[in-house]
């Protein structure tokens, strides 16, 4: 796909820190309100203290139980929220003024979203509107606009391998095509950061999980953009992902790489804990010596 792949951004997490809002009580004083906000606030951390650094072009998984932040991390670096403290750094830059929009980062969460009485063609290119910032200047009602426009489909959909079922509508397609038409929608953008939230939620056998992320990972070979990607099994992580990162309660626990080797001893403190740090119920190892005393989660 032309353009896709020139560019991939580096992505900078530094003391990364979000904290949950809570909506003000119709039923109390203000004041009394507020006082209670800022400490349940100050008490409930999203993530909290996050330092990752991901190379242009490299891929890391989140890695952790229901909870633990990985979705907030992804919402943070796609501009979807605003940390509280800390900063998300793209190429260098900070990325806290920048609109989602202008971030050039395009995302694929657990749910996605596509319109079930479009086809598939249709679906992607929805994600044109208003996203890519070279076809602003050409009204996709002009014969320019609507062939740019479908040329980028095109190659969006022959990327994931989803060419021969332009003209079929979600709802006759299986969880993993649907998957392959959200990734479609994203790539359509050329985006130098692709971020994905459990895209394999939905697919309940584990060994096929494990194929479609190993897909995911030639996919992301091919496009050479930096892709950051969540789930909750270690065995999807390693196979769709450079490197690893354990997330435990919003906190980093470890990073690993490779991910295949990707394994957290249990912290000293408890001796009888496996080596399953985020809960997957799958085991992690690792050789990095930063892992030795990672905490339990």
């Amino acid at each position: 796909m032309q353009g896709v792949g020139r560019w991939a951004s580096e992505v900078r997490l530094i003391g990364l820190t979000h904290h949950w809002s809570v909506p003000p009580s119709p039923t109390r004083d203000p004041v009394q309100d507020a006082d209670a906000q800022a400490s349940v606030v100050s008490a409930t951390a999203a993530v909290s203290g996050i330092d990752l650094t991901v190379a242009p072009g490299e891929s890391l998984a989140l890695v952790g139980p229901a909870g633990a932040g990985k979705t907030t991390v992804l919402r943070l670096v796609a501009g979807l929220d605003i940390p509280t403290e800390g900063h998300v750094l793209l190429d260098g830059a900070e990325a806290a003024d920048l609109p989602a929009l202008r971030r050039h980062v395009a995302a694929v969460f657990g749910r996605y979203s596509l319109f079930p009485f479009l086809d598939v063609a249709a679906n992607v290119a929805f994600g044109l509107r208003g996203g890519a910032p070279e076809l602003r200047g050409r009204a996709p009602a002009t014969p320019a606009g609507q062939a740019a426009a479908a040329r980028r489909v095109r190659e969006a959909l022959e990327l994931v391998r989803m060419g021969d079922y332009a003209r079929r509508r979600p709802p006759q397609l299986s969880p993993a095509h649907q998957q392959r038409v959200a990734i479609a929608r994203a790539l359509v953008l050329r985006p130098r950061v692709l971020v994905l939230d459990e895209p394999l939620a939905t697919v309940d056998d584990e060994d096929l999980r494990v194929r479609l992320a190993d897909d995911l990972r030639v996919l992301h070979r091919q496009l050479g953009i930096t892709l950051l990607y969540a789930t909750r099994s270690a065995g999807e992580a390693s196979a769709a992902a450079d490197r690893v990162a354990v997330l435990s309660d919003g906190r980093l626990l470890l990073e690993a790489q490779p991910a295949q080797d990707a394994v957290a001893r249990p912290g000293p403190a408890d001796p009888s804990a496996h080596d399953d740090p985020a809960g997957t119920g799958q085991s992690l190892t690792t050789t990095d010596d930063r892992a030795a005393g990672a905490p339990a989660a």
